[in-house]
């Protein structure tokens, strides 16, 4: 059955600002009560923001070679991209009007023509990270977030099984770099890690607090790459030990969604377990050496 596109459009609101109005889209959805601006500002604009860009391109950054792949399919379908084509509320937006454009159009060559398009959006820019985003959404300390992202992930499954995916690969997807080897400086393997695409993982501010607590490291918040470094330069053993843990997880998760989402799941699993290993190479290397100087 398809989707109503007004519910897209209530999903994507909900990422936005909190705003009176919101109280009463919300409701509609049985979600709990609207959270304030600081709570919207915390887990979006520090701990996990909306851009697809972030999840999916090779720098794991804001803008970048991702962004502009989907300003390009904002082009392809006919629309001008809005300044910030990758936020999650502009492409379930455009989700929306790609629905509404196949359900309205009476000629069947053209229709079929609307509903690849709409085919493309899903498994190309919005499959391929919103199911790793909305597992870190859930895992957040928002009650309403979680549900938020909970109800996302239900519509998207739902989408999966009324589109199948295209015969090639989602192009996000190819080519990704692999992690950097065992030479690779500080700098390099810090921002693999803190590159969702090539890592499989997707780390927060609060996860990598999370870690160093558990560690029994001090840490303070600031970007995540300094927050990452400052483990590694107060004990690399335990904080690459943590990394696998944390990689074994989302390992895990990716897995659960190899049924529904195929080879999208698939390469977000085994960049994972590819993720857990190197981190379990480096962290038992790095106790050979310090066993060795401890010996001599």
């Amino acid at each position: 059955m398809t989707i109503e596109p007004e519910l897209l459009r209530a999903l994507g609101a909900l990422c936005e600002p909190p705003d009176p109005a919101h109280r009463v889209v919300a409701a509609a959805l049985d979600l709990p009560s609207l959270p304030d601006v600081a709570e919207h500002t915390d887990l979006f604009g520090m701990q996990l923001v909306p851009y697809a860009a972030v999840y999916l391109g090779p720098e794991g950054m804001l803008g970048g070679e991702a962004a502009s792949r989907i300003a390009g399919f904002w082009r392809a379908v006919g629309m001008t991209p809005p300044a910030e084509p990758d936020h999650l509320a502009a492409l379930l937006g455009l989700y929306a009007m790609l629905v509404e454009a196949e359900q309205g159009e009476p000629e069947p060559a053209r229709r079929a023509l609307r509903r690849e398009a709409r085919r493309a959006l899903l498994w190309e820019h919005m499959l391929t990270w919103l199911p790793a985003y909305t597992t870190a959404v859930s895992g957040s300390d928002s009650v309403f977030y979680g549900d938020w992202a909970a109800l996302l992930g239900q519509v998207l499954a739902g989408e999966v099984a009324e589109l199948d995916p295209p015969a090639t690969p989602a192009q996000h997807l190819r080519a990704v770099p692999e992690l950097p080897g065992p030479d690779a400086e500080t700098k390099d393997l810090v921002r693999a890690t803190l590159t969702p695409v090539r890592s499989g993982l997707v780390l927060s501010r609060r996860d990598l607090l999370r870690g160093a607590h558990t560690g029994g490291l001090g840490l303070r918040v600031g970007e995540r790459a300094f927050m990452l470094r400052a483990m590694l330069d107060q004990d690399a053993v335990v904080t690459f030990g943590w990394l696998a843990t944390e990689a074994d997880r989302w390992a895990a998760r990716h897995q659960d969604d190899v049924d529904l989402l195929g080879a999208v799941a698939i390469h977000w699993r085994d960049r994972a377990i590819a993720m857990a290993a190197d981190c379990r190479t480096r962290r038992d290397s790095l106790r050979e050496v310090l066993a060795d100087t401890s010996a001599g």
